[in-house]
């Protein structure tokens, strides 16, 4: 699906719940979750590799935020399967993208962040991908958009300037990304870019000046079926 210019997107902006829900989501649905990376008070879950990974950090704010991130990752998806954060089990695919090692309840996840937000989609019916990025402009977009995108959106791209410009950039860039994610392949897979409906994805506004986008291998689940969670 690709963004159209002026088309309203689903605003999640002021429908975040601070209550956790009861249960994994049905299938049909989706939750996601936003978390604040920079919030003061986390409690550190992490694994022995997460905390190898996590020395790598030159700069003490992506080391922070990614600590945040995988200590979130872990708090809820314990809350899912009712066990301990540091029981969750992990395992990683190809390109990175992590799974439950175990399946349980065939819960499906993919994180993404931008600075210091994060955006967590879980569902129950098959792989998901979600991206995130902070609307700024880019330098090189058309360039970026000729050799990345499909020619559709390359031909929406060039005929808009300016903020216009920007924001559709944006859209169809978490679009492509989430779309990967979803399929657990390396972002210059070649297949993507000539295919605008498989899987399939929908932007999305998760905060004032960000976008975001959702893919599932199946239809999405229409808004009214999705559940926003404010991490606590």
């Amino acid at each position: 699906m690709m963004f159209q210019p002026g088309s309203p997107l689903p605003d999640l902006t002021d429908l975040w719940l601070s209550e956790r829900p009861k249960a994994a989501p049905d299938p049909g649905t989706l939750h996601l979750w936003s978390v604040d990376l920079d919030r003061s008070g986390f409690r550190h879950y992490l694994s022995q590799d997460e905390l190898t990974r996590a020395s790598r950090f030159s700069l003490e704010t992506p080391k922070s935020r990614f600590i945040a991130g995988r200590s979130a990752l872990r708090s809820i998806l314990g809350h899912y399967l009712a066990t301990p954060p540091l029981s969750v089990r992990l395992k990683y695919g190809e390109h990175g993208k992590p799974e439950l090692a175990d399946q349980a309840g065939d819960i499906h996840f993919n994180l993404a962040h931008s600075g210091p937000l994060a955006i967590l989609a879980v569902c129950c019916d098959c792989p998901v991908g979600v991206d995130v990025e902070k609307i700024h402009p880019r330098r090189y977009m058309l360039g970026i958009a000729e050799r990345m995108f499909s020619t559709a959106d390359f031909t929406s791209l060039k005929s808009l300037s300016g903020s216009a410009r920007t924001r559709l950039f944006c859209h169809s860039w978490t679009g492509l990304e989430a779309r990967h994610k979803c399929l657990g392949t390396g972002l210059f897979t070649p297949t993507l870019a000539s295919d605008d409906s498989m899987p399939c994805w929908e932007n999305f506004i998760p905060e004032a000046g960000f976008c975001g986008a959702i893919s599932m291998q199946k239809e999405i689940p229409k808004t009214e079926n999705w559940t926003g969670f404010k991490f606590q």
